[in-house]
């Protein structure tokens, strides 16, 4: 009797995982759900995780974002699975309108410290 391995699935992500690594190190999903709280199925921290992959990907722009959300490796790189009706105009625009109204000085602040807590990022 031999061994029957199941088929190994193979993805092409290029430097992704490791902005990924970068934006768990930093905590960016935490920290935006924590400044811009919502109660939509999907949480904002992972719209923007996702933009921000998408865009250093060079794929495409903002408005093939769900095209984007649809690649088998987008589980792996947000770390759950995200269903790419998720992330069409009406959700992504309401995530950009609660970060444009809490204010977009505020997250990139939260995100400057978080980086220097981690990093420890030299100040002079």
């Amino acid at each position: 009797m031999g061994l029957v391995l199941p088929p190994i699935e193979a993805y092409h992500v290029q430097h992704l995982p490791i902005v990924k690594a970068y934006a768990d190190t930093l905590g960016i999903v935490e920290g935006i759900n924590r400044v811009v709280p919502t109660e939509m199925a999907i949480d904002p921290g992972t719209i923007v995780l996702g933009m921000l992959l998408d865009t250093l990907s060079g794929r495409s722009p903002l408005y093939r974002l769900a095209e984007c959300f649809a690649h088998p490796a987008t589980a792996l790189l947000l770390g759950k699975a995200i269903a790419p009706s998720v992330c069409e105009d009406d959700p992504v625009g309401r995530v950009l309108e609660q970060l444009d109204d809490t204010g977009t000085m505020k997250f990139f602040t939260a995100c400057a410290v978080r980086a220097d807590q981690v990093l420890g990022v030299a100040k002079r």
